[in-house]
């Protein structure tokens, strides 16, 4: 059949239709399709939450990166450095207090750029990746700058490992797009607490304080070879702890950390396994092991695979709370001494025949070095080697004097530290006597006012006994190769008699806190402390002469030959320097005519140096009291001027 013209036209119109209808579908489809794709979400609402991740440097616990949780898969190739605003602990100081009050040392000496981004990636894990990654996952990376050294010292990983992030860049998610947020996703909340300063002025601070379950410290995850035990969670549970503070015994729950190797390592060095009793400074003070774990780089150190593969040791961390303080200045110790003893009696005993004990060692700084060395002249030649940062010791033979009434630990009082182990009845006091035999490294800070100016008293002492004690002095901001040789160098000596197991190095400038930054970037000390043996000790011998009656000092300032220090009470010394009451070989009954003395000017004698307060008349008077009222008899009979106190009390 023949269309005419007409017809023609009519269907040729029909087929444009239809056609335009079919490609009219089409694209609705797509736009359909599409849509789809281009669906958006806020960065509000697609982050799940932030941690971050980190490690620990050389002043405490330090974010490498931080880990944003998405609720969908992201593509690695929408995301760079520019989508992202963060917030980190160096970042937020320096914005805080500026570069020059947060930062000490600027390894990569690029002024500003600590803590920033240094690069972006996603992961199908919540980690770092050597790799750069995988090619989408739901967390996104972001790596930060850490080459730097904060000024701050005793800093807490709640605080440090604070993290927040701003997503302010477009990004691809698998299931749509995710727009900029407009809000930071935080691990961490301010808050704002009164101090008062020495000068009784009152200050407000601002508290950080990060989500402990919103922190990665890899260093000691479940697989890390680290165990930690809380209170009511595997605590240790000390009994019969003595303490030199009060005078009491008490039963106890010592929260520790404890670092096992792997059984296949124990089987393979199988009676030549180390122990390392590391002990933190106050600053750690807590009742989560972790604050002692990461408030220096000691314990991390320790169990790194490169010290591991030689030295293949068994680390214990004991964490001592605040109202538990091991030591304190006036060479007095608490409860946690005994603890300390019996946790590291049970761990003796549980790994017996795989432990070398010719190869129990010890570290720790400032509080945690002090009660290392009390620990050394308790059981005699326990310990291997001792390596400490910041730390002294000294004598004091009139504890009860300054701590109430409470009595002196004791073999008779505290037989649980003395363990009769190389015990001497006799000696146990003479602090100086009991360790001359010992493997002791120790480093101290210029600045550090008490630690530094007692082991120079130390120095002295042995000397006038015919011993150089080993000592050299350096810069703590010389390379680490440097600082290696010094070390090494200082030790490097003949070491087989009496008193020359001692070595001291000082480094020429930084506070007493700066001490642990700067020692335990130096390899060597531990290189030293797994060097030593306990036998060497036992070989060598004390230095007999420090056995002897303290016979003081001539007119010119020398001690008298043939002293030693036997019933010589050392002078003390605080941070801020020598106290001018507790002299060298000071008698409690000399103490009592100087405060006697000082009476008028009571009001101007400052009680406590972190707040400023002052002493009263009254509440001065009230102490001298007290301590008249421990000396002896014949002691009270010495105090020159009483009948000023008696005056002073009506």
């Amino acid at each position: 059949m023949k269309l005419n013209y007409k017809k023609k036209f009519y269907f040729g119109l029909m087929a444009l239709f239809l056609v335009g209808m079919t490609f009219s579908i089409i694209s609705v489809a797509k736009t359909t399709s599409k849509s789809k794709i281009v669906k958006s979400i806020s960065a509000d609402n697609a982050i799940v939450g932030i941690k971050s991740y980190g490690f620990v440097d050389l002043e405490g616990a330090k974010t490498s990166a931080i880990i944003v949780e998405y609720n969908q898969d992201i593509k690695v190739s929408s995301v760079d450095k520019n989508d992202y605003e963060i917030t980190d602990y160096a970042i937020y100081s320096e914005k805080k207090d500026g570069f020059e009050k947060t930062i000490e040392i600027d390894k990569d000496r690029i002024k500003g750029n600590e803590g920033q981004i240094t690069k972006v990636y996603v992961n199908n894990k919540p980690e770092i990746s050597k790799n750069g990654g995988t090619k989408e996952g739901k967390y996104v990376i972001i790596e930060v700058n850490t080459e730097y050294m904060l000024m701050g010292q005793n800093l807490s990983y709640t605080s440090t490992m604070m993290a927040g992030v701003k997503q302010i860049g477009e990004i691809t998610g698998k299931n749509e797009k995710i727009d900029a947020g407009t809000k930071e996703i935080s691990n961490y909340t301010l808050s704002e607490e009164k101090q008062t300063r020495q000068s009784g002025e009152t200050v407000t601070k601002i508290v950080i304080t990060t989500d402990k379950n919103k922190i990665i410290l890899p260093e000691f995850d479940k697989n890390s070879g680290w165990k930690i035990h809380y209170i009511g969670n595997g605590g240790f549970k000390a009994t019969k702890a003595y303490s030199e503070y009060t005078g009491k015994y008490e039963d106890f729950e010592m929260p520790y950390a404890i670092y096992v190797p792997s059984k296949e390592i124990l089987e393979k060095n199988k009676g030549n396994i180390s122990v390392v009793l590391h002990m933190e400074h106050a600053g750690a003070n807590d009742t989560d092991p972790m604050a002692s774990l990461t408030s220096s780089k000691a314990a991390a150190k320790v169990a790194s695979k490169e010290l591991q593969e030689k030295n293949p040791s068994i680390i214990i961390v004991p964490q001592v709370e605040e109202k538990r303080r091991s030591t304190n200045d006036i060479v007095s110790s608490s409860e946690a001494n005994t603890a300390v003893w019996e946790l590291l009696d049970s761990v003796l005993t549980e790994y017996k025949g795989y432990i070398n004990e010719s190869r129990i060692y010890g570290t720790g700084q400032s509080m945690g070095g002090m009660l290392l060395l009390n620990m050394a002249a308790q059981r005699d030649n326990f310990f291997a080697g001792v390596a400490i940062l910041g730390s002294q010791w000294s004598n004091n033979y009139n504890k009860e004097f300054q701590n109430n009434g409470a009595p002196a630990r004791s073999p008779e009082n505290d037989p649980i530290s003395f363990d009769g182990f190389g015990l001497d009845k006799k000696n146990y006091q003479n602090w100086y006597y009991m360790i001359s035999d010992d493997n002791v490294l120790v480093h101290t800070a210029a600045d550090d006012l008490m630690a530094t100016s007692l082991w120079k008293a130390i120095q002295e002492y042995f000397k006038a006994v015919g011993i150089e004690i080993a000592h050299d002095e350096w810069d703590p901001y010389l390379s680490v190769e440097e600082q290696n040789k010094i070390d090494k160098k200082m030790t490097t000596h003949d070491n087989t008699k009496p008193g020359t197991g001692i070595n001291w190095g000082e480094f020429s400038k930084g506070s007493h806190m700066s001490t642990w930054k700067y020692g335990y970037q130096i390899d060597y000390p531990f290189e030293w402390l797994f060097e030593q043996r306990r036998e060497t000790a036992q070989a060598r011998g004390k230095v007999e002469q420090l056995k002897n009656k303290w016979l003081g000092r001539d007119k010119d300032g020398n001690i008298k030959k043939g002293s030693g220090t036997a019933g010589l009470n050392t002078a003390q010394y605080t941070p801020t320097g020598k106290s001018d009451t507790y002299i060298e070989n000071w008698k409690p009954y000399d103490v009592v005519s100087k405060l006697i003395s000082d009476i008028p000017n009571a009001e101007k004698i400052v009680l406590n140096k972190r707040t400023g307060e002052t002493y009263t008349k009254k509440s001065y008077v009230e102490m001298i009291r007290k301590l008249y009222n421990l000396l002896s008899k014949e002691e009270k009979k010495k105090v020159k001027n009483y009948n000023d106190l008696i005056k002073a009390e009506k």
